[in-house]
């Protein structure tokens, strides 16, 4: 996950986490179906009043919204100069802001430049949806949620949870990793991109050598705890699933289902 969790007391984290999920669900829903900037633009400010309300830390995701910056303008560029108008149904399509070359050829389309904004709108979208999923859900919680699918083996379900809780902890070895390099100083922000890459060559022995030790200790406690035997899972903490989970897992497959139907009737398509 982009964020890890935190325990707090907000209306999100005391949320049951299948309604969170069938939220998240909504909203990847909704950017597959939407192509309109303005509805996209909503459900972005929606995610923004949500961060908010579940105390969301902006400072820990800010750094990705930076790297992608720059290719979404680029998908906007491209979008308005070579885009298909007959996907659009607005009278945008028709509207030529400029001509790159004389002649009047290669122009720059208004509906193209929204169709690019509402696709760089549904990134930011996803992102966040994802990043306050993980920011309000406990892996515990999600893993149990998971394991309580019919279809899910034990198998899944460890692959999963091993790869939610250590991905964090890998990602916390290469930072103390690049801080040791940087101590001794090295200088990785500084040279080409071949030299870059060849700087970071001394981290990698390290860090494959502490995850081979990870994954030791794993099979170790795997084996100690007779992994694999045929009984019932049992949790510390079951979930609860409030009457207020209920009206608002109810209220969220209403609005699915509407905006699917809203879809149709062209609602939310530029």
């Amino acid at each position: 996950m982009l964020v890890d969790y935190r325990k707090r007391d907000t209306y999100l984290h005391k949320t049951s986490p299948k309604v969170l999920l069938l939220g998240t669900l909504l909203v990847i829903v909704a950017s597959i179906l939407w192509t309109h900037p303005l509805y996209c633009g909503v459900m972005l400010g929606l995610l923004v009043i949500l961060g908010k309300v579940a105390k969301f830390p902006w400072s820990q995701i800010k750094w990705f919204f930076k790297i992608i910056i720059i290719p979404v303008i680029f998908i906007m560029i491209i979008q308005a100069f070579s885009l298909d108008t007959s996907l659009l149904h607005s009278h945008y399509k028709e509207v030529i802001l400029f001509y790159l070359l004389p002649g009047e050829r290669l122009g720059f389309n208004l509906g193209g430049l929204l169709y690019g904004l509402a696709a760089s709108m549904k990134i930011y979208m996803v992102v966040l949806a994802v990043a306050i999923l993980g920011y309000t859900v406990s892996p515990s919680d999600f893993i149990q949620m998971i394991s309580r699918l019919r279809f899910a083996s034990r198998q899944f379900v460890f692959i999963f949870s091993t790869a939610w809780r250590f991905i964090p902890i890998i990602q916390k070895q290469i930072r103390h990793l690049l801080d040791a390099q940087k101590t001794r100083g090295m200088e990785l922000d500084k040279g080409k991109l071949i030299e870059r890459v060849r700087k970071l060559i001394p981290i990698v022995t390290p860090l494959l050598s502490n995850s081979l030790e990870t994954g030791d200790q794993i099979a170790l406690s795997m084996e100690a705890r007779a992994f694999g035997a045929k009984t019932k899972n049992k949790f510390i903490k079951p979930m609860q699933y409030s009457l207020r989970d209920r009206l608002t897992n109810y209220l969220l497959l209403v609005a699915l289902v509407l905006l699917i139907y809203a879809y149709t009737l062209g609602y939310g398509v530029l």
